[in-house]
């Protein structure tokens, strides 16, 4: 029996193996979209991150925001500078910090990214009514907050 049908008969899922099935999801329809742009799942977040914040962003910002290591963030940064899709560029207010920016290749795929986060978001929300994905969203940053404060 597949996890679908598994899911399905279920009355109420934990919010961790819901949390993770959500994610499951979310990183399968990203693959799929994916394929052939020469990026993965994990360096789009970055991607989209340096885009919504419009080149005042640093390593140390980014690690902060995914709650990863500065090494961590470093490799991949280096691989998205290698791929086209980060510029680096020493900050002239500290010469020892460097502000991200996207190439013209990133920003496309930022772009490309925000649709089919669209398309994602519209797939799993078709059979909820507004006020409920509101309240929903309401929930999740409270979640979230809350969280952040263990």
């Amino acid at each position: 029996m597949d996890t679908l049908n598994k899911v399905e008969k279920i009355d109420i899922i934990p919010l961790y193996p819901a949390l993770n099935l959500i994610l499951k999801g979310h990183t399968s329809f990203f693959e799929k979209k994916l394929k052939g742009t020469n990026v993965t799942p994990a360096e789009i977040h970055y991607i989209l991150r340096i885009y919504v914040d419009n080149e005042n962003i640093t390593q140390r910002d980014l690690s902060e925001t995914f709650s990863v290591s500065e090494p961590v963030v470093a490799r991949t940064l280096k691989n998205l500078e290698n791929k086209g899709f980060v510029i680096r560029t020493k900050d002239p207010n500290n010469k020892t910090r460097r502000l991200l920016s996207l190439s013209e290749q990133g920003f496309e795929i930022s772009e490309n990214m925000l649709h089919i986060t669209d398309e994602w978001l519209k797939e799993i929300y078709k059979d909820i009514n507004e006020s409920d994905i509101d309240k929903f969203n309401e929930i999740i940053k409270l979640l979230v907050i809350n969280s952040l404060k263990l």
